[in-house]
């Protein structure tokens, strides 16, 4: 615990020692615009196609995997081309002031015959036209509105990850091993100021409706600071506290349908037998209660580098039906954190590196602490604007972990230290 708070505390003061630099680098321009179709009076209509393909040759070693009656030692070797995914984007923009989004999984890690609906959302600046909403047009222009079913605005994983297909965002192939991106039905108040944000949400706190009596809302908010070329600096906050007897929180720490890279590693390769969303992805908080805070910093120390880390932490209470021999309460606490630095080598070609990491003070009992770390290298080309051709050298490992402890990495035993690394070659399209 004091080695990661040093850890991060350094991180942070090389940070703050470099953000003076006149490098131009504030908050990328994250929204995908996808192709305009057409104009229709005040409406804009355009699409957006994401899709991606992978080739693997991964190895994995102590990997043992709980397929609901006994433990099963999983495939060592991971060789092969893995199967194709894709999402379909929708945005309606009605006079630009009232942008209607919707999108589709059309395959995933999980489900990779299956559609699946991801978001669907109103993003309100002003209303436009005679409507008796109008009145609301003196407020709307000091904040922006967001409704509907959406990622939580928690950190800036849904801007800089690899969500499903949508693999641009990301540097490396893989995602940092704990990325939370959650989506529920909910509404955020947005405060985009001159150098700064704010924002206020709340939810339903859970991924779809649900009417029961025992469900309760969540609360998130974040505060962002971008008023110095070359740093962007963020923090977010989110809670929930569901009644006893609800069985899951929210999927804040556990969205991961929308995809790991590494296909089969740490589970019996999606033969619903201890199989699991997100292979290797470590995916906690399942309780009732979760509580975590994230910080984030994004700066360039010079043209074509950008160096960005998070440090966070997170709590979870509520009964724990993952592991093999969990008690009745399952309690989590954790710390994560991730440092990635990317290097422009010209125009169309770029190096990266990162390293993340999930420490856990407490994993279902006091007695039980450990470990999982990802290190990621690779490059990546432009082929064309909408063509990124990616390779990466990934090496992960879990370590100090109480034997028989499942449900950290889905069913895998992490108490038995699994480990998997290889390469992976990604082509990634986008428009």
């Amino acid at each position: 615990m004091k080695k990661n708070t040093l850890l991060v505390a350094v991180l942070i003061l090389g940070l703050t020692g470099l953000m003076f630099s006149t490098a131009e680098a504030q908050k990328p321009e994250y929204d995908r615009k996808g192709i305009e179709v057409g104009t229709f009076e005040d409406v804009t209509f355009s699409i957006g196609l994401s899709s991606v393909g992978r080739v693997q040759v991964l190895g994995q070693n102590d990997v043992f995997v709980w397929n609901g009656s006994e433990f099963v030692k999983a495939n060592g070797s991971l060789d092969g081309m893995q199967t194709s995914f894709a999402n379909l984007e929708f945005m309606f923009s009605i006079g630009g002031e009232i942008d209607v989004f919707m999108d589709g999984l059309l395959a995933t890690q999980r489900h990779p015959s299956q559609w699946w609906g991801n978001q669907g959302y109103m993003y309100i600046r002003s209303i436009p036209g005679n409507s008796f909403l109008t009145v609301l047009n003196p407020l709307l222009q000091h904040i922006d509105i967001k409704a509907g079913n959406f990622f939580v605005d928690f950190g800036e994983h849904q801007y800089t990850r690899t969500i499903n297909a949508d693999a641009h965002r990301n540097p490396l192939v893989g995602n940092p091993v704990v990325s939370p991106i959650g989506a529920e039905p909910g509404m955020e108040i947005i405060h985009n100021g001159n150098g700064y944000g704010l924002m206020v949400g709340a939810g339903i706190g859970a991924p779809e409706q649900d009417f029961g009596g025992n469900r309760k809302y969540s609360f998130r908010t974040k505060a962002w600071v971008d008023a110095i070329d070359g740093l962007y600096l963020s923090g977010s906050y989110y809670t929930v506290n569901h009644d006893e007897g609800v069985l899951r929180g929210t999927n804040l720490f556990r969205r991961e349908r929308h995809g790991s890279s590494y296909g089969g590693v740490w589970n019996l390769n999606n033969d619903n037998s201890g199989s699991g969303e997100g292979p290797g992805s470590v995916r906690p908080g399942i309780g009732q209660e979760l509580s975590a805070w994230e910080v984030n910093a994004i700066f360039n120390m010079f043209e074509g580098n950008k160096i960005s880390g998070y440090f966070g932490q997170g709590q979870s209470i509520g009964p724990d039906q993952r592991n093999a021999e969990a008690p009745d309460r399952g309690d989590e606490e954790w710390n994560y954190y991730s440092a990635e630095i990317q290097q422009f080598v010209n125009d169309n070609f770029y190096l990266a590196a990162r390293y993340s990491n999930v420490d856990y003070t407490k994993f279902v009992t006091t007695d039980n602490d450990g470990n999982v770390y990802r290190l990621q290298g690779g490059f990546g080309s432009f082929i064309t604007r909408n063509i990124l051709l990616k390779a990466e050298y990934v090496y992960q490992a879990a370590s100090g972990f109480n034997a028989n402890t499942t449900g950290v990495a889905n069913a895998v035993d992490v108490g038995r230290d699994p480990s998997f690394n290889g390469l992976v070659l990604e082509v990634a399209v986008t428009f």
